[in-house]
C-alpha cells in the first residue's frame, strides 16, 4: 500500500528533498516516502542539535554577549558541533527523501532531477556546513591566541628618592624657562592595586620614603600611575623563518579606562637604554643597573633565560611587561605580541588599509612575509596598501629615525582598527581568522574575551581612535640613552591626567611645552 501511494517526479523529488532541508522528516510525509531507520535517527539528531542551537544563539544580542560565548570553550565547540550535526542530518533526510521521490522512468529526467534536486540541497545546506566551519576554525585560532591561565601583572617598583625631575619650559611671555620640580610619593605599597583582567601580580617591594619637594611649581608624582585602568602591552616582534618574535621592535602601551573609554598610547623606542626592572624581581637582581642592551632585546635575553621571567614559555614578554611597567611606573597587565610577518595576512584578509602618508619614504627592501616586491619609495598621499606595502610602510626608517617608525607603527594601528568594518570581517572571516591565529599571541585569558568586548564597546563611546592622546617617549622630549627615570614616569601621570585636553600637554598655566614638541597627538 505504502509503495503504491509514494509520489515520483521531478516535482516531488525537489520538493521532498527542500523540506527535508528545512525540517528532516517533512520530506519524507509531503511525498509518503518510507520512513528508514537512518531518517528516524536524522530527526531526532537534528532536533536535539537545533534545541542547542538556539539555547545558545538566542541570548546572543550584542558584541558583548558574543564575546561571551566564544570565551566559554565548551559552549562555543557545542555551538559548533550542533551546526555541523544540523548540516549532516538534514543532508542526509534531504538525499533519502529525493532518492525515493526520484522519477521512476527516462534517463534523461532522472539526470535532470538529480542535478536541480542536489542543487537545492547544497544550497540549503552549505550555510549551516561553512558556519560550523568557521565556529571551529574560531575555536582553534582563540585557543591559540589567547591564554588558558590567569595572567601575571607586573607592577612598578619606586624610582630613587633622589631622583628629581627637571623639565626646561619656554613661557609664554619672555625667555626665561620654568622649572617644574616633582614630588616623589611612595608611600602607597603598590601590590595593592587591582587589575581589571588579570588576578596575578608580580609586585616590587616598595619603601617608604620622605618626599622630595622644592619651592617652585611642584606636582605629586604617585607610585603607581593609572593603576585603575586596563593597560597593554602591544609588541611588534620581528620574526625570522622559524623564530618567532626575536626582535620587539615595536613597543606601545595602550592605556584605557574601564569606566570612560578614554584611551591614551604611549611608545616606547626600541633602542631605549637601560631598561629597569622593579626591585626585588630576578630581572632586577640580575641588572641591578638596568639591561645592559637596548630594549628590543629583553625578550631574546629573557627567552634564554626564562627562570628570570616565570619561567613560562612566554618569559620574554613577561620580562618586557616587568621593563615598561618600571619604566612608565604604571601596572602592565597584558600583553599582545604581533608577529610582523604575520601581520600581513591580517591587513589583506581586512582587504587592506588606507593611511595618508605625510611624505615620501623610502621603502626598507622586501621584509619578511612579503608577497611580492616592494617599490622603492612610498609615495606621499592616501595611499590604499595591501599587508606587504602596509608592513614595509611601518617598518621603514631609513629617511628619518626610529622614532619616525613608531609614528608610521601607530598609524598603521590605527588604520588596521579602522578596516576592521562588519562587512570586511565578515567577506574575510576565514581568512582573518587563519591570520590572526598564527600572527597574535596574548596573555589576555580567553575567559575574559566578554569583559574585553565591553571595552572596546566603551572606547568607541568615547570616540574612537579619534580621541587617543598619544606620548611619544623620544628626543627632543626624551633621550633614549640619558633618560630620567622620574621625568619619564611624570610625563605619564600628565598624559593620563589630561582626560579631555587631546591634542595637548600642559605642565601648569603658564608654561606651554613648545620646546618638547608634538608629545600628544591624535591621528596620523
Amino acid at each position: 500500500m505504502h509503495e503504491r501511494t509514494l509520489r515520483r517526479g521531478f516535482l516531488a523529488c525537489t520538493l521532498a528533498a527542500l523540506l527535508s532541508v528545512l525540517m528532516p522528516g517533512l520530506g519524507h510525509l509531503a511525498v509518503r516516502a518510507r520512513f528508514r531507520r537512518g531518517v528516524a535517527a536524522a530527526i531526532v539528531g537534528n532536533l536535539a542539535a537545533t534545541i542547542v542551537t538556539v539555547a545558545i544563539a538566542l541570548p546572543i544580542r550584542n558584541k558583548a554577549d558574543l564575546a561571551d560565548v566564544v570565551a566559554d570553550r565548551p559552549t562555543f565547540v557545542g555551538l559548533g558541533l550542533a551546526l555541523a550535526v544540523m548540516a549532516i542530518t538534514r543532508l542526509w533526510a534531504a538525499l533519502d527523501a529525493g532518492w525515493q521521490a526520484r522519477p521512476a522512468t527516462g534517463t534523461a529526467l532522472r539526470i535532470v532531477t538529480g542535478l536541480a534536486t542536489s542543487t537545492v540541497v547544497i544550497a540549503c545546506v552549505a550555510p549551516l556546513a561553512v558556519a560550523a566551519d568557521y565556529v571551529l576554525k574560531t575555536d582553534r585560532a582563540v585557543s591559540h591566541v589567547f591564554s588558558s591561565r590567569q595572567a601575571v601583572t607586573a607592577y612598578p617598583g619606586p624610582v630613587s628618592d633622589t631622583d628629581t625631575a627637571t623639565r626646561r619650559t619656554t613661557p609664554s611671555t619672555g625667555t626665561t624657562p620654568t622649572i617644574t620640580t616633582v614630588t616623589i610619593n611612595t608611600t602607597t605599597t603598590v601590590a595593592t592595586a587591582a587589575a581589571t583582567f588579570g588576578e596575578t601580580t608580580v609586585a616590587a617591594t616598595t619603601p617608604t620614603n620622605p618626599p622630595v619637594t622644592a619651592p617652585r611649581t611642584t606636582t605629586t608624582l604617585p607610585p603607581i600611575v593609572a593603576e585603575n585602568r586596563v593597560n597593554v602591552l602591544l609588541l611588534g616582534g620581528d620574526a625570522g623563518p622559524g623564530r618567532w618574535s626575536l626582535r620587539t621592535d615595536s613597543m606601545i602601551v595602550i592605556s584605557l579606562d574601564p569606566v570612560t573609554g578614554d584611551t591614551v598610547m604611549i611608545s616606547v623606542p626600541r633602542n631605549l637604554q637601560r631598561m629597569p626592572f622593579p626591585p626585588g624581581t630576578a630581572m632586577a637582581d640580575r641588572f641591578p643597573n638596568g639591561f645592559t642592551d637596548i630594549a628590543n632585546a629583553v625578550y631574546t635575553y629573557a627567552d634564554q633565560h626564562r627562570e628570570l621571567a616565570g619561567g613560562g614559555d612566554d618569559a620574554g614578554a613577561q620580562a618586557i611587561k616587568l621593563g615598561i611597567a618600571q619604566l612608565l611606573g604604571m601596572p602592565i597587565h597584558h600583553y599582545v605580541l604581533v608577529d610582523m610577518a604575520g601581520f600581513v595576512d591580517v591587513v589583506d584578509a581586512l582587504g587592506g588599509v588606507d593611511i595618508d602618508v605625510a611624505a615620501r619614504v623610502p621603502s626598507p627592501g622586501n621584509p619578511p612575509g612579503s608577497k611580492h616586491p616592494v617599490p622603492k619609495y612610498i609615495e606621499a598621499g592616501l595611499q590604499h596598501m595591501d599587508g606587504t606595502i602596509a608592513l614595509a610602510y611601518s617598518r621603514s626608517r631609513y629617511a628619518d629615525s626610529d622614532y619616525q617608525r613608531m609614528s608610521r607603527q601607530r598609524c598603521v594601528l590605527g588604520a588596521i582598527a579602522t578596516a576592521a568594518t562588519p562587512m570586511a570581517v565578515a567577506t574575510g572571516l576565514t581568512e582573518l581568522v587563519a591570520a590572526f591565529g598564527d600572527a597574535v599571541r596574548t596573555d589576555i585569558p580567553r575567559e575574559r574575551l566578554g569583559e574585553l568586548a565591553q571595552l572596546v564597546d566603551h572606547v568607541a563611546q568615547a570616540g574612537g581612535l579619534g580621541q587617543v592622546r598619544t606620548l611619544h617617549l623620544a628626543p627632543p622630549l626624551i633621550s633614549s640613552t640619558r633618560w630620567d627615570a622620574v621625568e619619564v614616569r611624570l610625563l605619564v601621570t600628565e598624559l593620563i591626567a589630561a582626560g579631555d585636553q587631546a591634542g595637548e600637554l600642559v605642565v601648569d598655566d603658564t608654561t606651554p611645552t613648545a620646546e618638547a614638541g608634538p608629545v600628544l597627538v591624535n591621528g596620523c
